[in-house]
């Protein structure tokens, strides 16, 4: 064993002797033999691996022995106390908990223990004085006296400050006391002592010699508590968490106390600040150092403060907008300018303005955000040089908008320059910005910018002040920011940039335009710089940035980097930078307001519809319930001017029910009884109820038992005696649009996804294709990216950098943007009397010049409370419901919600009839949209389902996230909740809440904190607790990330259901169903060769899924097997492809067996399938040779068919032979 390696010194060594563990207790005994004492922060470092990492090892006891000892008296002692005081703690628990290696002064003949109080020092002579004597003279044949005494200094000043009281009472009092003043000064101790040292450098800290003490400060950004399960430390924690100083990182660690855990949980949580004192050590486990901590402390953190009397402007700065090159999180840019006093700060990010919707929300009204970009601009000679010449070279220029107009010009040439101008990046011709500078103010920008490029380039100074004529302001910048060009040109120095930046500051003059300084800010702190390097190495620059310059600066910072301007420096860096700003109005980036298009006669239609539809279902005159929540939501819904939404939604429906696909909601709009009454939706948000379809007799339910109307028994109308329908799922409308309407809602819709492109189409007639425009997306880089990133730069830099220091870049690295994408289904829609420009700009998804689609510029969800958007999704469930209608006859609203045998495919296998005695699977729901993955599955073991009410929460629960793992499901385990009281849905909490009786609003806003995953307040928890709110339910509303809508959820489940149906009552058509939606994963060539052949490419599959191996198509492919191998073991079987009975791409069902598309045959592709059903439709095929020529079948399409023996039978020619 390798244990010690790392301190091995000349003329050190050891060996382990034995290594026995003990299988009862699970203790592992080390005996080591060894000429040195070994680090006791290591001795616990090894122990902690042990027992983290070997299952079977509870607790490690070291047995040393010692021999010709290469070590000193002092150091003997200093190493071999702490492990007699851990030895000996082990029986006395936290007696030496305090004592650290500062405590300890060794004399000639005397070791003094300086401890906290007289009395500790009483109690520890008493004990361990003599014993600790004996252990050092019979290990060692060290002689010493050791004693534990206070500390004198103390002990001196309580005298000092009590030289007129004699008495020892007095002298109590004064302990006492300052004991008290201690317990002040000490709040901030969060484990051990308070730490008084200053702190050392970090970076010093981690490198040079191991096991030494030291002291650091920073920012947590990792932690990870476990529990100690097992062995004589059972019931203690490791804490092991990381902190760093902004320029690298320290991994840490600390044993704690159960009693200590939320404390700990409290305050060594991720961006808190602490001060930790211990000693670097190496460990093994973990393979880098890390940090023994003794004591934690409070600390505050060490910000950079702007204290200038005037403040400067900075009119250059970059967020993670600036694709894979700006690493400003916006909102922590503009947060720093307002705790530093700036007015102003802009936003000029290259060749886009999609940071500005966040700069707005993070600025309030505590700052002016000044909106502009860094665009690319080229001279065009009035429209004669192209945009996408090679030849033609752009620069760079600050465009800033002065006011609303110039904003919306700012918009239209960022527009311009992504759709009609985009030549490896969005240009902006000079003619067209000369054309809509009203409302701008151009800047000369940085060393790509016209003027400092005409300065390297020699040109002549006629030309440079023609060049800056067309400027409002020049600009310059830190030295440091145009290092490169020093690397770059042996002939420039640092005086020679110093010029040129006097050249430009001379030019202005001469054509009395101001000159500004600038940072170029691409990140925020100096030490962010590594952020950069790692984008810019992932994209392959090896010549990345070497200075430390384009960093967000303080008015100080900024005027020491023009110090040689003398006098001038102020004017540049702080007057003429306030000047601009000064310029500008204090505008919004979006719009006020909503600004729905214009539908004729919406309102009107959609109350006309309401009613109708409200009195055919419950009569006339409406239940008086019914009656009032239908008056309130038309009320709402059409006072806040959303009828445009719910007809323009309706007559999407209507649309594709007409024909013939169902239309599933999505999002919370299944919560509006108007919406349900219009024909958007089919979730019924009211109570649970019964209504008869003959008299109407309505009735509540009133045993309180069901959530979900299906669940309520069969009952006949006591009126009439019809069969009344059963519906209602209990939703309140204030879910969709909250209780003062000033939610802003949506209507998803999911609509079959063949036919997705139609209705999309269908948008554009409605509203005019000109003002239809698809939601944009933003890309940036994610974890893994950015991680790999990390590790590559690492890589070609030749440096060492522990696991969690590379988390920690890698985190700061996510988000940057990488490009511009399309929303699936979002539309949205512009009204006819305004342009786009006036809300955003608009570009092609990632600028892909041959897309004739146009979207957002912003991110969808910037704009979603401005203009109105349509979420239409193409979905599988639709799809399926459609063709099991076209095969079996039955139509979706034939299907009985309530039926007990498709309960049961819910609730394992009875339902299925299963034919096959050796079939491995226990669940009834491969295939069933929402409840065949393997997650849910899992759900529905814990659960076991009896009623529809507890699928609908099954679905809220898995939509989720942190809802069910780590939440509901430890609350159902553990007995504390069950299905119906875990929070399922968004909805639960709210009413939940109110029932509570706290306040209707109160319950809102608390709904859409968790929802949203932002946690509950402290005084909304505090006034949940006075409401008996019990904690587990607190508990888990502060876990939650994101919540379902109940409306979505049930939604969902009712399509689900009908599926199960068809999957019990008409499995072959099931199957074909399912099948036809996942041909591209079908694999006939296996599938063909039966249940065998199936179920050990299930084996394989599964094997590569659980080794990590698995490929996205193959986990595709086994989801496809897995049902194929049920449909299989229930003795239904596949119709082999046939030329004259086969479709294109959907599975059809032949002699109750599943009749297999040319689609699914490898080798023909969907154009082959198409074209070969289209020829026949025409007529049969003659020959081969007919089928050839109107098929336009290749070779490799022939030779599929030959294979499978779909030609077999058919001539090869039409020759007639002779002979």
């Amino acid at each position: 064993m390798n244990l010690f390696d790392k301190y091995l010194k000349e003329g050190y060594e050891y060996e382990v002797i034995k290594a026995e563990v003990d299988e009862v207790s699970g203790v592992l005994e080390l005996y080591i033999k060894s000429n040195f004492v070994m680090p006791f922060d290591e001795i616990r470092n090894i122990k902690a691996g042990f027992i983290e990492n070997i299952g079977e090892i509870h607790d490690v006891e070291f047995k040393f022995e010692f021999y010709d000892v290469k070590q000193g008296e002092e150091e003997i002692i200093r190493e071999y106390l702490p492990y007699l005081f851990y030895k000996y703690s082990r029986h006395d628990s936290g007696v030496f908990s305090f004592i650290e290696n500062e405590d300890i002064s060794v004399t000639s003949d005397t070791v003094k223990i300086n401890v906290v109080s007289k009395e500790t020092s009483e109690l520890l002579n008493l004990r361990f004085k003599e014993k600790i004597g004996r252990e050092f003279s019979k290990v060692f044949g060290i002689d010493k006296d050791f004693i534990f005494e206070v500390d004198k200094k103390e002990y001196e000043n309580i005298t000092k400050n009590n030289k007129e009281k004699n008495n020892v009472q007095t002298l109590k009092n004064s302990i006492t006391d300052k004991i008290s003043r201690e317990k002040t000064e000490t709040s901030d101790i969060i484990l051990g002592k308070l730490i008084t040292e200053a702190s050392k450098d970090m970076t010093e800290s981690i490198t040079g010699t191991e096991n030494k003490n030291t002291v650091v400060e920073g920012e947590v950004f990792s932690v990870d508590i476990t529990e100690i399960k097992n062995g004589k430390a059972k019931g203690k924690y490791i804490v092991d968490f990381a902190i760093t100083d902004g320029h690298t990182s320290l991994p840490s660690k600390c044993f704690i106390e159960k009693k200590d855990l939320d404390k700990i949980e409290a305050e060594i949580s991720k961006g808190k600040y602490i001060k930790v004192r211990g000693k670097i050590a190496w460990d093994n486990f973990k393979n880098y150092n890390i940090l023994n901590a003794r004591s934690i402390n409070k600390a505050k953190k060490k910000m950079r403060e702007d204290n200038a009397e005037e403040k400067r402007v900075e009119l250059h700065a970059h967020t993670k907008m600036s694709a894979m090159d700006g690493l400003s999180n916006t909102g922590d840019l503009i947060k720093t300018a307002i705790r530093w006093g700036h007015s102003a700060v802009a936003i000029t990010d290259h060749g886009v303005v999609q940071a500005f919707p966040e700069a707005a929300s993070a600025a309030g009204n505590d700052i002016k955000v000044i909106y502009g970009v860094e665009g690319y601009i080229f001279d065009d000679k009035e429209g004669k040089v192209a945009y996408n010449d090679k030849n033609t070279k752009t620069n760079h220029i600050i465009i800033l908008a002065k006011n609303k107009t110039g904003l919306v010009n700012l918009y239209r040439l960022v527009s311009w320059s992504h759709l009609n101008y985009f030549y490896k990046k969005p240009r902006i011709p000079k003619s067209v910005l000369s054309k809509y500078r009203e409302g701008l103010i151009l800047g000369s920008a940085c060393v790509a910018g016209e003027i400092y490029s005409g300065i390297l380039n020699g040109d002549a100074e006629e030309e440079l002040e023609r060049k800056a004529e067309f400027y409002d302001y020049l600009e310059i910048q830190p030295i440091i920011n145009n290092a490169f060009l020093l690397r770059n040109n042996e002939n420039y120095t640092k005086e020679t940039l110093i010029e040129f930046n006097r050249k430009i500051v001379k030019l202005g003059d001469e054509l009395n335009k101001p000159v500004v300084a600038t940072c170029d800010t691409h990140y925020i702190n100096e030490s962010d710089a590594i952020y950069r390097r790692v984008i810019q190495a992932g994209q392959g620059y090896k010549d990345i940035e070497l200075g430390e310059g384009l960093y967000f600066r303080t008015t100080d910072e900024m005027l020491a980097e023009f110090d040689y301007l003398g006098e001038r420096a102020k004017e540049i860096v702080i007057d003429n930078p306030n000047y601009i700003a000064k310029q500008i109005e204090n505008i919004s980036p979006t719009m006020d307001g909503k600004y729905a298009p214009k539908i004729k006669d919406s309102e009107k239609t959609l109350k006309e519809t309401c009613e109708k539809t409200a009195k055919e279902l419950y009569g006339e005159p409406l239940p008086s319930e019914i009656r009032e929540r239908l008056d309130k939501e038309l009320n709402s819904i059409i006072g806040n001017q959303y009828a445009v939404m719910y007809i323009s939604a309706k007559m999407l429906v209507d649309k594709s029910m007409s024909d013939g696909y169902l239309v599933g909601s999505r999002g919370s709009v299944g919560s509006s009884f108007a919406a349900t009454m219009a024909g958007i939706t089919e979730v019924n948000p009211l109570k649970p109820h019964y209504v008869c379809p003959k008299c109407k007799h309505f009735e509540w339910d009133m045993t309180g038992e069901y959530e979900c109307g299906f669940d309520m028994p069969e009952k006949k109308c006591p009126e009439c005696g019809e069969l009344m329908r059963r519906d209602g799922h209990g939703i309140p409308f204030e879910t969709f649009l909250g209780f003062e309407g000033d939610k802003e809602p949506d209507i998803d819709l999911n609509f079959a996804g063949e036919y997705q492109s139609t209705i999309h189409k269908y948008v554009e007639r409605i509203f005019g294709k000109e003002n239809c425009f698809k939601s944009g997306t933003i890309s940036t880089v994610a974890g893994k990216t950015a991680l790999a990133f990390v590790n590559e730069y690492y890589e070609d830099i030749g440096v060492r950098a522990n696991r969690l220091e590379k988390e920690r870049i890698a985190d700061k690295c996510k988000g940057v943007k990488r490009t511009t994408g399309q929303h699936p289904g979002g539309i949205v829609i512009l009204p006819e009397e305004y342009e786009i420009y006036e809300f955003c700009p608009v570009q092609r998804p990632a600028n892909n010049k041959d897309s004739d689609i146009i979207i957002t510029h912003f991110d969808y969800h910037s704009i979603d409370e401005n203009l109105l958007k349509l979420d239409l999704l193409g979905h599988d469930a639709p799809s399926m419901i459609r063709h099991l209608e076209d095969i079996t006859g039955i139509g979706p609203d034939d299907v009985p919600l309530s039926d007990k045998k498709t309960m049961g495919v819910f609730n394992g296998l009875k339902s299925l009839d299963i034919k096959n005695e050796n079939y491995k699977f226990v669940h009834g729901t491969y295939g069933i949209p929402e409840f065949g993955t393997g997650f849910v599955r899992r759900m529905l073991d814990d659960i076991k389902p009896e009623q529809f009410g507890d699928l609908v929460r099954i679905a809220g629960l898995s939509h989720g996230t942190n809802v069910w793992d780590g939440n509901a499901q430890e609350y159902i385990k553990s007995g504390e909740a069950d299905i119906k009281s875990v929070i399922a849905t968004r909805d639960d909490i709210m009413s939940y809440l109110i029932q509570k009786g706290l306040p209707n609003s109160k319950a809102f806003k608390i709904m859409e904190a968790v929802r949203k995953g932002k946690g509950l307040k402290p005084d909304w928890e505090e006034d949940m607790k006075s409401h008996d709110v019990p904690s587990w339910y607190i508990d888990s509303c502060n876990k939650i990330s994101y919540m379902f809508p109940r409306a979505h959820a049930a939604a969902y489940v009712m399509m689900s259901f009908r599926i199960a149906y068809f999957k019990v009552y008409y499995p072959a058509a099931f199957y074909a169903s399912f099948l036809s939606t996942k041909i591209d994963d079908f694999n006939w060539d296996i599938i063909k060769k039966g249940l065998k052949q199936v179920e050990n490419r299930i084996i394989y599959l599964e094997g590569k899924k659980n080794d990590q191996t698995i490929g996205e198509k193959e986990k595709k492919e086994l989801i496809v097997m897995e049902l194929v191998y049920e449909m299989y073991s229930r003795g239904i079987e596949f119709e082999p492809p046939s030329l004259m009975k086969s479709a294109d791409l959907k599975f059809g069902v032949e002699k109750d067996k599943v009749l297999v598309p040319f689609g699914a045959l490898n080798g023909v592709g969907t154009i082959a399938a198409q074209t070969i059903v289209e020829a026949r439709d025409e007529k049969s095929f003659d020959t081969v040779e007919d089928f050839q020529y109107r098929a336009k079948a290749n070779k490799v399409v022939i030779a599929a068919l030959r294979e499978n023996d779909i030609l077999k039978g058919l001539p090869e020619t039409a020759q007639i032979s002779l002979f």
